[in-house]
C-alpha cells in the first residue's frame, strides 16, 4: 500500500520517527479490519518493529518487544496462522529483537524473552514443511476434520465480523456531528451489536482452539506450536539431562541452558555465523567426501582444529552449566543443523590419539525444538507387541533383484544422487541403488530376536507398502534408505524419504513429511539408516529436523539419523551394538546405548581403523532420549 512504500523511502533515509508515524496509520487499519492474525498486520508489525530497533534517537523498552513477540510464540487456546510464519522481515525483526534484549546488563525477563525468541526462529525454520502434512493428518481423522471445519468457518465469522464492526463504528465517526440524535443512536446500536457478535464469534474460536490442542495435540504442534517457558521444560527435565538452544547470529551468537526445575541461563557467545560456518564447513569436509581412512591412525582429513574450534565457540562457554548432564538436547536450526556435535574435542590437540572427545562424558542429542521435546515427554507410550519392521534396499529401478550376500565387501553408501550429476534432467531410475541396507536390517532383526519376514525389501520397500503399514505395533522401526532434500532436483520441494520405484518417480517414490505425518506409529526407535544427504548444508539440516517433526507428529520418541555416507561394516556393527545394549541392559537409556557402542568403537573394542569419527560419529539421536 502506498503508506507502507512511503514507510520503506522514509527509513531509507534515516527518518525513522516519521517511518514510524507512517506505518503506525496503516497498521491501525489493518488491525480494525482484519485482526492480528492477518499476515498483512503482522509484516506491518515486523516492518514497524525494525524502524524503532534502528532508530538511534528512538525510546524502545523491554516491554514493548515482549508485546511484539509474545502473540506469535501462541498459547493452547490463542494460535497465530502459521502460513504467515517465518516471512523475511518477521525473523529479521525477531533477530534485532534478540541483539536488543541479549544486550550486556539486560535483566532475567530479558533473556527468558530472548530465550522465546530463539525458539520461535528454530520453529520457523521448519514450519512451512509442516502445515500440508498437518492438512494430511485432519483429512485421515473424521473428528479432527469435523473440529478443523468448524474452526475454519468460526474464523471466517470472526473475520466477517470483525470487518462489519469496523465499518459500522466508521459510518458512527462519519454521522457524528452531521446527523441528528435517531440516526446516530440507530448507528450506536448497530455498533454495540456488531462487537457483541464479534466478542461472541471471538470467544467460541478461543474456545474451539482450545477444545483441539487438548484433544490432538499432535495436530496442534504441527500447526503452530506453542513456546513452552523455561519452568515447563524444566518438568520434564530428567536430572541428568539439559536443554540447550544455540543460534547463530551475524554479529553475535548466543546460548540458552534449560536445566531441570527451569533454571535458565543466556549467554552470547563471541563468535559470528559466518566464522561458525567456516569451522563447520571444515569440519565437515572430511565426512562429505565420502572418503573414510583405509589405515588405523590415519586422520583422513578431520580437522581437529574446527573440531576444538566449535567445542570452544559454543560449548565451552556454558560447560559450568552443563555439569552433571550426561545427555544434551541441542536444539540448532541452519548452519548448526550441519554441525556433527558428538565429533568434537574439549580441547586442542595435534593427532586424534591426543584427542579428548566431548561424547565421552556427554551425549549430545539432537531436538527440532522445545516444543517438540515437551510434546515427546507428555505423549504416553502404548503397548506395542511385535519388536521390529524395516524397509530396506529399496528397488529405485522398479526392477526385482536377489538380495545382497551376507560376505559382501564393505563398502561407503553412496548419496541418493552423485554430486556432479547433471539434476535438470532427473531419472529417479538412476538412484544409487543401498544393497548393503538389507544385511544391516536383517541384522538389526536378528539382535531384536525379529523374524527376517519383518524386513521389507526390494519393489516391496515401497512408498504405497509403507502407508499401507499398520506400523503401531512395532518398537523399533527401521528405513534403511537415502533421505532427500527439498530443491535436490527439480520438483521436489519438501524433504522425504527414497523408496521403490512405482511409475512416476519423485510423485509416488518418495515418503515425504506429508506423508510422514500420517503413519501410524507408536515406536520407541524410527532409525533412518543410510539417510546421509540430511546434513550436508545448513538448509539441509534444517530438512532433517523436519523429517524429526513428522515422525513425532505420527508417533515416534526417537530418531537414529546418519549424518554422512555411512561405510557399510561399521554401521552395522554400530546399529546392532546398540540394539544388543538396549535390550540386554534395562537401565540404559537411548541416549546411553548410542553413547556405550559409540565409545566402545572409538576404544578400539570394534578394531583400530573404527576409531576414526568417521565410522562411529556418523550417527546421532534426536528426540526423547530416556529408556
Amino acid at each position: 500500500m502506498p503508506e507502507e512504500y512511503d514507510s520503506m523511502s522514509l527509513a531509507a533515509h534515516g527518518q525513522w520517527a516519521s517511518a514510524n508515524e507512517r506505518i503506525s496509520i496503516v497498521m491501525a487499519k489493518t488491525l480494525r479490519y482484519q485482526g492480528a492474525e492477518s499476515p498483512f498486520y503482522k509484516y506491518q508489525a515486523a516492518m514497524q518493529m525494525l524502524y524503532r530497533l534502528d532508530d538511534p534517537a528512538g525510546q524502545i523498552s523491554d516491554a514493548d518487544i515482549e508485546r511484539y513477540v509474545m502473540p506469535l510464540t501462541g498459547t493452547n487456546d490463542d494460535w497465530s496462522d502459521a502460513s504467515t510464519r517465518g516471512s523475511y522481515d518477521e525473523d529479521g525483526a525477531l533477530v534485532a529483537s534478540m541483539d536488543r534484549l541479549m544486550r550486556p546488563g539486560a535483566p532475567e525477563s530479558a533473556r527468558a524473552l530472548a530465550f522465546r525468541i530463539a525458539e520461535l526462529l528454530h520453529v520457523n525454520a521448519t514450519q512451512g514443511a509442516m502445515i500440508d502434512g498437518a492438512a494430511r493428518l485432519a483429512a485421515g481423522d473424521p473428528a479432527l476434520r469435523a473440529l478443523i471445519e468448524k474452526e475454519q468457518a468460526l474464523r471466517y465469522e470472526q473475520n466477517t465480523g470483525r470487518m462489519m464492526f469496523a465499518r459500522a463504528t466508521d459510518n458512527l465517526a462519519n454521522l457524528t456531528g452531521r446527523a441528528d440524535t435517531a440516526v446516530l443512536n440507530r448507528q450506536s446500536s448497530i455498533v454495540e451489536d456488531r462487537e457483541k457478535a464479534l466478542k461472541e464469534a471471538s470467544e467460541k474460536l478461543r474456545g474451539l482452539r482450545h477444545d483441539i490442542a487438548q484433544r490432538f495435540p499432535i495436530y496442534r504442534e504441527l500447526v503452530a506450536p506453542a513456546i513452552p517457558s523455561p519452568e515447563k521444560i524444566g518438568a520434564i527435565l530428567k536430572p541428568d539431562e539439559v536443554y540447550v538452544n544455540l543460534y547463530a547470529g551475524r554479529n553475535a551468537s548466543y546460548a540458552f541452558v534449560v536445566q531441570p526445575g527451569g533454571a535458565l541461563r543466556a549467554v552470547r557467545l563471541d563468535v559470528t555465523r559466518e566464522q561458525l560456518k567456516k569451522m563447520a564447513v571444515a569440519l565437515r569436509a572430511s565426512f562429505d567426501a565420502g572418503t573414510p581412512p583405509s589405515r588405523a591412525g590415519d586422520a583422513g582429513g578431520f580437522d581437529l582444529a574446527a573440531a576444538s574450534g566449535l567445542y570452544a565457540a559454543l560449548i565451552a562457554p556454558i560447560q559450568t552449566s552443563l555439569q552433571g548432564a550426561t545427555t544434551i538436547y541441542l536444539s540448532t536450526s541452519g548452519l548448526l543443523a550441519a554441525v556433527p556435535f558428538n565429533v568434537l574435542v574439549t580441547r586442542p590437540a595435534k593427532t586424534l590419539a591426543e584427542a579428548n572427545w566431548w561424547i565421552t562424558a556427554a551425549t549430545p542429542v539432537q531436538m527440532p525444538s522445545a516444543s517438540a521435546l515437551v510434546l515427546a515427554r507428555s505423549e504416553h507410550a502404548g503397548t506395542a507387541g511385535n519388536s521390529f519392521i524395516a524397509f530396506a534396499d529399496p528397488a529405485f529401478d522398479g526392477r526385482k533383484t536377489l538380495p545382497i550376500s551376507d560376505t559382501a565387501a564393505p563398502e561407503v553408501r553412496a548419496r541418493a544422487i552423485p554430486a556432479n550429476a547433471d539434476v535438470t534432467d532427473f531419472d529417479y531410475h538412476r538412484v544409487a541403488p543401498l544393497p548393503e541396507t538389507l544385511d544391516e536390517a536383517r541384522a538389526i532383526a536378528a539382535a531384536l530376536g525379529a523374524s527376517p519376514q519383518s524386513v521389507i525389501w526390494g519393489i516391496q520397500a515401497s512408498r504405497s507398502q509403507v502407508l499401507k503399514e499398520n506400523m503401531s505395533d512395532d518398537k523399533v522401526v527401521v528405513f534403511a534408505t537415502h533421505g532427500v532434500i527439498a530443491g535436490q532436483v527439480p520438483g521436489l520441494r519438501k524433504a522425504g524419504l527414497a523408496l521403490a520405484y512405482e511409475g512416476s518417480g519423485l510423485a509416488d517414490s518418495i515418503l515425504t513429511i506429508d506423508d510422514i505425518v500420517t503413519l501410524r506409529l507408536n515406536a520407541d526407535w524410527v532409525v533412518l539408516s543410510a539417510c546421509n544427504t540430511g546434513f550436508a548444508t545448513g538448509d539441509a539440516g534444517d530438512s532433517v529436523s523436519a523429517l524429526s517433526r513428522g515422525f513425532f507428529g505420527a508417533g515416534a520418541r526417537s530418531l537414529l539419523v546418519t549424518q554422512w555416507a555411512v561405510e557399510s561394516q561399521s554401521a552395522k556393527q554400530l546399529t546392532v551394538g546398540l540394539f544388543q545394549a538396549y535390550t540386554q541392559a534395562p537401565a540404559l537409556s537411548k541416549a546411553g546405548s548410542l553413547a556405550q557402542v559409540q565409545r566402545d568403537m572409538l576404544n578400539g573394542k570394534y578394531g583400530a581403523l573404527y576409531r576414526h569419527p568417521y565410522f562411529w560419529g556418523a550417527y546421532t539421536l534426536a528426540g526423547n532420549a530416556a529408556r
